[in-house]
């Protein structure tokens, strides 16, 4: 019997060709995931101008801080807050990254909200009012109809919440379940990134 050369057979060529597109294939991801990496900072920039319509330079960082990377709460976590110039010093804009949980399998929703604050200077005691006028989606783990969380749901959390900190939003409520129907799950986690700025606002005494 005449012996077949495993190099000259057609599993060899197979093999071969496989171990050359696969070579290839993780070459291009290592050049792709270097040319397309977006750092943390530049995300932050694009978020800021997706809200804000422009870009925005003149914010300082309250969180992450030197010694507290984010906050945790029942409804989830805030690993992001900015406080943004605005044209007056009593007027400025609280930035607030928020995740909320329990989403659609278990899933998350993380939110940028925008709470627009103004102090009144003249004042003997503080007096901050205290409004959400933005929301956007910044990320999602596991939800499917993300289509249904836009601006008619999202609008739904534009509120004074000055001193509305016990008014926990639920998507039980009727008029925040209708914009979302089919993403019920979707849009508890929206509620619950909302509702860890609310507590985070709850405690915001002032820019000073």
């Amino acid at each position: 019997m005449a012996k077949t050369n495993f190099f000259k057979t057609t599993l060899f060529k197979c093999l071969a060709s496989l171990l050359a597109i696969a070579l290839i294939a993780s070459g291009l991801l290592a050049v792709l995931n270097d040319l397309l990496y977006v750092d943390d900072a530049t995300r932050t920039a694009r978020a800021i101008k997706k809200i804000y319509g422009r870009e925005v330079s003149a914010y300082s960082i309250v969180l992450p801080s030197e010694s507290v990377t984010e906050l945790n709460y029942a409804n989830g976590t805030i690993d992001k807050v900015y406080v943004v110039d605005g044209e007056t010093l009593d007027k400025y804009d609280v930035l607030i990254h928020s995740t909320g949980i329990q989403g659609y399998k278990g899933g998350t929703i993380t939110l940028w909200i925008k709470v627009s604050v103004t102090e009144d200077l003249t004042a003997i005691s503080p007096v901050i009012t205290k409004k959400i006028d933005k929301v956007i989606v910044d990320g999602y783990t596991k939800q499917t109809l993300m289509s249904k969380i836009g601006e008619k749901f999202l609008s739904k959390f534009y509120v004074d919440i000055t001193d509305n900190y016990n008014g926990i939003f639920s998507i039980e409520d009727a008029s925040l379940k209708e914009p979302v129907t089919g993403a019920t799950k979707s849009g508890n986690a929206v509620c619950n990134a909302v509702n860890c700025a609310l507590e985070y606002m709850s405690t915001w005494g002032g820019r000073a």
